[in-house]
């Protein structure tokens, strides 16, 4: 699809689309989170882990637990996808018709519409979160088969948090943490994003514009865990044990660095890095795919309109307009 008919599409449509970006990217990586979350809570290796699980349940348990994980993360993609796209328009364009842009510099408008994105997004994805990474620890904790029925489903998890430590410390724990992952990682991900495919089309052309779309949101993923990843541990900590278990997030990280030392901020970065590039390269392509659908149906419909109301498809030019007068 071309720039413009992404950049001229209305709020709701990025919203559409991220949602169902998220959606399709979700059920592209969700095996690996799968495998991730039983290595890490029986030890073991990927292949094997894997293998054993579907020969024993078969390949549909590498899905298992999908449902309400889908949902949150097609919401959060909507809710960032739209909020960059109405930042990053009034910055360029201003509050209303011919107002001057606030922002000319492309890498600070990127920068802001990334950020503000990470911002809005945070406060669904920090709840979605928690309650994930309750689950997580609790299988880790107590081994196949041994987790307690209060946290088997999210939706039982969710209840649980709410009730031993109420609606704001059950959920919202660690959200603070990340606000501070998520605005800078946003930051990052929608200005490489940019970047890079705006780089394909000048290089490659046209005709490898879906190869373009791939890299540039591949790359885009993997360069937001390089560059926050250390951040993203600390929230996990904080997330995964009960409301003031750590004051801060430096508290949680001096604390960390002086049981575990420095490493411990990179722990699971090659899974992180293997999720990465498929699930933000089908992402984006979903994204871009769904945008251009829609923006032929605005196009339809804005031609049905023009032959109810002049009998021709065709817009109708500034010269057309003298020569009838």
């Amino acid at each position: 699809m071309s720039p413009s008919a992404k950049d001229n599409a209305p709020t709701w449509a990025h919203a559409l689309a991220g949602q169902l970006a998220g959606m399709v990217g979700l059920s592209v990586v969700h095996p690996i989170d799968t495998v991730k979350i039983r290595v890490q809570a029986n030890g073991g290796r990927a292949m094997s882990t894997a293998s054993s699980l579907v020969k024993r349940d078969g390949p549909l348990a590498l899905y298992r637990g999908i449902g309400a994980p889908m949902v949150a993360y097609g919401l959060i993609n909507a809710v960032a996808f739209s909020t960059n796209t109405a930042v990053v328009r009034t910055l360029r364009e201003g509050f209303d018709a011919g107002d001057a842009p606030l922002l000319t510099d492309p890498w600070l408008v990127g920068l802001a519409g990334g950020g503000a994105a990470g911002l809005t997004s945070s406060f669904v994805r920090g709840p979605a979160e928690r309650v994930k990474t309750v689950q997580q620890v609790a299988e880790r904790g107590c081994g196949a088969g041994g987790v307690p029925d209060k946290y088997r489903g999210t939706l039982r998890t969710a209840a649980t948090l709410a009730r031993e430590h109420g609606v704001y410390r059950g959920w919202f724990t660690g959200t603070g943490a990340t606000v501070a992952r998520e605005v800078p990682q946003c930051a990052v991900y929608f200005l490489t994003y940019d970047a890079i495919r705006r780089a394909c089309d000048r290089v490659a052309g046209p005709e490898y514009q879906t190869a373009g779309i791939v890299l540039a949101g591949g790359s885009a993923g993997v360069a937001q865990w390089v560059a926050t990843y250390p951040l993203d541990v600390v929230k996990s900590k904080i997330q995964a044990f009960p409301p003031g278990t750590y004051r801060s997030m430096w508290d949680c990280a001096r604390r960390s660095a002086e049981a575990e030392g420095p490493l411990v901020f990179f722990r699971g970065i090659e899974m992180a890095l293997l999720r990465a590039f498929p699930l933000h390269a089908s992402i984006f392509l979903t994204c871009e795919t769904i945008h251009s659908l829609l923006a032929e149906l605005r196009e339809d419909g804005d031609a049905e309109r023009r032959w109810k109301e002049t009998g021709s498809t065709r817009v109708a030019s500034d010269r057309d307009s003298t020569r009838r007068d």
